[in-house]
């Protein structure tokens, strides 16, 4: 068993020979062998083959989805171009209509401008003229555009108010100027308004007020003339008696005197009235003028016994105005309180509200009967015995000349009232060299608090 075994693997080792498998192998055999070859190789070319048809078939299918997918890409986008254009050329025309509409309305506006009455001036930051109308260049003058505002005024005008709303013209007009508007731009747009006509046709209704008033005024004043003269004729017809002695001569003496002495302040009252109460103007410092107030009204206080209460300003003001005409309407209103009321406490206040520099002097009276606060101004309208009527006519008067407003009321806790209030262009911050205290009130030798007994005993007196 062991001898075949040995002779078997003796053959195998023979067959793997080359040589003698050459040997052994046959034509049919190397046939059989060359046809499983090539089937073997025709499976492989198969194999590729199909595989090549099978990615030749998915890139052909990825790419007839990847253009599909580009034409409705395209499509959506030429559709989105043609939006997007329409919306585009929907714009442009609202645009140009809006573009067109504007330079409709600035047309407008320029003519509308232009034909204007009155001057239109547009000035930069730097007060520089950017634009003018044809009536600001026919009140101003040419050039205009590119020159600074405030040089033109200076060339053109003879005149300014105090406030600049107001000048006269080299030429004789007179213009108004306004510059609160702003066009939202950073500019300033001022309206020149020619206002000649209107001052001349004011004037001309004034001076009819006036001679109105003046005709009235000449009546009063006849009657006020009549009554004191009436009373020295009469006296002096008693003089001409010769059984008349000498005291009693010496007494009537003394009555035609007085009666002449009336007379002479009325005619020095009506003159200064008819005057106008002319000043010059000054700047005068408010807390010397509240001194000389004092002062002056010191004999008065002591005489009627009266009281001194004042409350105002921690720092002192500079007044544009005349002081001497402040000072006389001041005591005139103090003194009308002083000789009406018994005991009266006057309370002088002074201070600065939007309205300007208020001063007021009130007292602790009656107060004035209503029928005569609107006629409490008036020339030679009183209702107090041996008065002229023109006291407070006269304060009035210097209140308008230094464009300020003179008030007369009752206030609700009692007493009368008068309120003089200066506009803010009439006064300024005093210097700091200037006291910051009122001066002097030691020196006036009056009660400055009323007691609850002089508050309560006053008479029912008319402040005229």
């Amino acid at each position: 068993m062991q001898s075949q075994n040995v002779q078997a693997s003796s053959n195998l080792d023979a067959l793997k020979s080359p040589v003698l498998q050459a040997e052994l192998l046959d034509a049919s055999d190397i046939i059989a062998l060359q046809l499983a070859e090539s089937e073997r190789t025709d499976s492989v070319n198969a194999a590729g083959d199909a595989e090549r048809i099978n990615l030749d078939e998915l890139l052909e299918n990825d790419f007839a989805s990847l253009t599909t997918s580009l034409k409705v890409s395209y499509a959506d986008l030429q559709s989105r171009v043609a939006e997007l254009s329409e919306e585009l050329s929907s714009a442009r025309a609202a645009r140009q209509e809006e573009l067109a509409e504007k330079e409709r309305l600035a047309h407008r506006l320029t003519a509308l401008v232009d034909a204007l009455p009155g001057g239109v001036l547009v000035l930069d930051q730097n007060h520089t003229i950017i634009l003018a109308n044809p009536g600001a260049a026919d009140l101003l003058g040419e050039p205009l555009l590119n020159m600074n505002f405030l040089s033109v005024i200076g060339e053109c005008a003879a005149s300014i108010s105090r406030d600049g709303t107001q000048m006269v013209l080299r030429s004789g007009r007179r213009i108004s100027l306004s510059t609160e508007l702003n066009d939202g731009y950073g500019d300033q747009v001022v309206l020149v308004t020619d206002v000649t006509e209107t001052y001349a046709a004011q004037e001309e209704s004034h001076r009819s007020e006036r001679l109105t008033a003046l005709g009235e005024m000449v009546a009063r004043l006849a009657h006020q003339i009549r009554t004191p003269l009436s009373s020295a004729l009469l006296y002096m017809g008693a003089m001409e008696r010769p059984t008349l002695a000498d005291d009693a001569r010496l007494e009537v003496t003394s009555k035609v005197k007085g009666r002449l002495k009336h007379l002479e302040s009325l005619v020095n009252d009506s003159l200064q009235f008819v005057k106008g109460g002319e000043t010059q103007d000054a700047d005068c410092s408010l807390f010397e003028l509240l001194q000389a107030l004092k002062v002056s009204l010191a004999p008065l206080l002591a005489q009627h016994n009266g009281a001194w209460c004042e409350t105002g300003l921690s720092r002192d003001v500079l007044i544009e105005g005349n002081q001497e005409a402040l000072l006389s309407a001041l005591v005139a209103i103090a003194e009308n309180a002083l000789q009406v009321t018994p005991n009266a406490v006057l309370t002088v206040t002074t201070e600065i509200t939007d309205s300007g520099l208020e001063m007021s002097i009130r007292d602790n009276g009656p107060g004035i009967a209503k029928d005569a606060l609107s006629r409490i101004f008036d020339p030679y309208f009183t209702t107090r015995a041996g008065g002229t009527g023109l006291g407070l006519a006269l304060c009035a008067m210097i209140a308008r000349n230094h464009d300020a407003t003179l008030v007369a009321s009752n206030p609700e806790d009692g007493g009368a009232e008068f309120k003089l209030t200066l506009p803010h262009a009439r006064f300024k911050a005093a210097p700091s060299t200037l006291p910051t205290e009122p001066a002097g009130a030691a020196a006036i030798n009056v009660r400055q608090q009323p007691t609850p007994l002089e508050q309560a005993n006053h008479g029912a007196a008319f402040h005229g």
